[in-house]
C-alpha cells in the first residue's frame, strides 16, 4: 500500500523521469520503454512540454542541413561533369545521385533493425559530407565525380529515412501532423534560393565554396544528432521488410497513388525550364521560386491542418490544387497564369507530401515506422524519376508543349487510389500495443 502510494505521489513530480513516475503508462516498444535515459531530468527548470518540443525542433534542423548540402551540389553538379566528360554526361550526375538516393531509402529500415537510430544519422550525414570534397579539386576525375555523387545520394537517402521516422517515434500523435510539417518546411526552405546562389558561385570561378558549404552542413548535421534522446539498442522487434509493410490495409493502394502524383513535380522540373522564358515574371526562374516557396509553407501548413481537420478532405483538396496549377501551367496563356500555377502547384503538392505520410503512418503500426519513412520518401524520388522520363518521351514525340498535358491526367488517376478506403484484412490488424494512436482528425480508413 506504502509503495503504491509513493509510486502515485511520483507522477506529479516534474523531474522524476516518466519511467519511474509512470511507469504503467509507457506504452511497450516505444522509446521511453526502450531507453531510460529518453526522459531524464532536464537541467535549468525545463518543463515536460519543452521536452516534446526539442526533438521535433532538433530533426527539423536536421532536414535543414540535409537540404543545404543536397541544394547546394544539386544545380552544380551536371556542369562539371558537362565540362569534364563526354557531351550529355550532365544527365548521369543526376542519375547516379537519385540511383544512390533510392538505394539509400529502401535498405534503410534493414539497417535500422541492426543499428540504432543515431549512429546510421551520423553515417548518413558523413557520407553526405565527406564526398562532397571531392568537387572542390581541382580538374576532378568524371569518374570521381559519379562515385561522390552516388555515395552522397545514398547518404542523404538514409539520413531522410531515419530522421523522418524519428518524427513519429519522437512525438506525441496530436502533435505529429505538426511534426512532420515543420520538417517538411526545414527540409524544402533551403531548395528555394540555395540552387541559384550555388550557380552564381559555379560562374563565378567558386566551386570550392559550393563544395565545402556542403561538407560544413553534413558535419553540423552530425553534431545536432547527438541532440536527440538516445536508443539504447537498435528496434530488433522493428519490420525491416517492404513487401510486409504494403500488406498493411490501403498502404498499396496509397504509396501507388503517392508515386503518380510525384510524376508531376519530375515533370514540372523538366518542363519549366525548358519551355518557360528565361526573364521576365513568367520566366522559369521565377515558377521555380514561387512554386519552391509555396511548396515550403503548405507542407508546414498541411502538418497543422492534419491535426485539426478530417485527413480525406486535406488530400482532397491537395490534389484538386495541384491539378489546377498543372493545367495553368500546361495553357501557359500569359505571366500572370504561370505565377498562379506556381503557387497553385507548389502548394498542392507540398501538402499532398505532409499528408500521404500522415496517412501512411496511421494506416501502420509502430513496427512500421521505418519502412513507413522509406516507402514514402522512396514514393518521392521514384515518381519524380518517372515523371521526367515520361515527359521526356511524350515531347520526343509530340513536343512539350502536348506532352505536360498528360500530367494532370495522371494526377487525376492518382486521386482514388490515395482516397480508397483501407480495407481490413485478417492477419493484418496490429495488436494494442503496436497500434499508433491516431492524431486528430488523421487520415484513417
Amino acid at each position: 500500500m506504502a509503495r503504491r502510494a509513493a509510486s502515485v505521489a511520483m507522477r506529479w513530480i516534474p523531474l522524476v523521469p516518466i519511467q519511474v513516475r509512470q511507469r504503467h503508462h509507457v506504452r511497450p516498444g516505444s522509446l521511453a520503454a526502450r531507453d531510460t535515459r529518453a526522459s531524464a531530468p532536464l537541467s535549468h527548470g525545463r518543463t515536460a512540454i519543452a521536452r516534446s518540443i526539442s526533438p521535433s525542433l532538433v530533426l527539423a534542423g536536421i532536414a535543414t542541413t540535409i537540404a543545404v548540402s543536397f541544394n547546394t551540389l544539386l544545380p552544380v553538379v551536371p556542369v562539371l561533369m558537362e565540362r569534364g566528360g563526354p557531351h550529355g554526361a550532365a544527365g548521369a550526375a543526376t542519375a547516379a545521385l537519385f540511383v544512390g538516393a533510392v538505394g539509400g531509402e529502401l535498405i534503410t529500415p534493414w539497417l535500422m533493425s541492426r543499428w540504432s537510430s543515431a549512429r546510421l544519422l551520423v553515417a548518413g550525414q558523413l557520407m553526405t559530407a565527406v564526398p562532397s570534397l571531392v568537387y572542390a579539386l581541382p580538374h576532378p576525375d568524371p569518374r570521381l565525380m559519379l562515385v561522390a555523387a552516388a555515395l552522397r545520394g545514398l547518404g542523404m537517402g538514409v539520413a531522410i529515412v531515419v530522421s523522418v521516422a524519428l518524427v513519429g517515434e519522437l512525438t506525441t500523435p496530436e502533435r505529429r501532423g505538426r511534426s512532420i510539417g515543420y520538417y517538411g518546411l526545414a527540409l524544402s526552405a533551403p531548395g528555394i534560393i540555395l540552387p541559384s546562389i550555388a550557380v552564381t558561385l559555379l560562374e563565378a570561378g567558386r566551386v570550392d565554396v559550393d563544395a565545402l558549404v556542403a561538407f560544413v552542413s553534413g558535419v553540423v548535421g552530425t553534431v545536432l544528432v547527438l541532440k536527440l534522446p538516445r536508443r539504447a539498442q537498435p528496434v530488433v522487434q522493428a519490420s525491416y521488410n517492404l513487401l510486409e509493410a504494403f500488406r498493411q490495409p490501403g498502404l498499396l493502394m496509397l504509396y501507388l497513388g503517392f508515386v503518380l502524383v510525384s510524376c508531376s513535380f519530375g515533370a514540372v522540373i523538366t518542363f519549366a525550364p525548358i519551355a518557360l522564358p528565361t526573364a521576365g515574371i513568367g520566366s522559369a526562374a521565377a515558377f521555380l521560386l514561387v512554386a519552391g516557396a509555396a511548396r515550403a509553407v503548405s507542407r508546414w501548413l498541411a502538418g497543422v491542418l492534419g491535426d485539426r481537420r478530417p485527413g480525406r478532405l486535406v488530400l482532397l483538396g491537395s490534389v484538386g490544387v495541384t491539378f489546377i496549377g498543372l493545367v495553368a501551367l500546361a495553357t501557359r496563356a500569359n505571366p500572370l497564369v504561370i505565377v498562379l500555377a506556381a503557387l497553385a502547384f507548389g502548394a498542392g503538392y507540398g501538402a499532398v507530401q505532409t499528408g500521404v505520410y500522415l496517412a501512411m503512418t496511421v494506416r501502420g503500426s509502430s513496427a512500421h515506422l521505418n519502412t513507413t519513412s522509406a516507402l514514402w520518401n522512396s514514393g518521392i524520388d521514384l515518381g519524380a524519376s518517372l515523371g521526367g522520363t515520361l515527359l521526356g518521351l511524350g515531347a520526343a514525340r509530340y513536343g512539350y508543349g502536348a506532352a505536360i498535358w498528360a500530367i494532370p491526367v495522371i494526377v487525376l488517376i492518382a486521386l482514388p487510389l490515395i482516397l480508397a478506403p483501407a480495407e481490413k484484412r485478417a492477419g493484418t490488424e496490429p495488436s494494442p500495443d503496436d497500434r499508433l494512436p491516431e492524431p486528430a482528425g488523421a487520415i484513417g480508413p
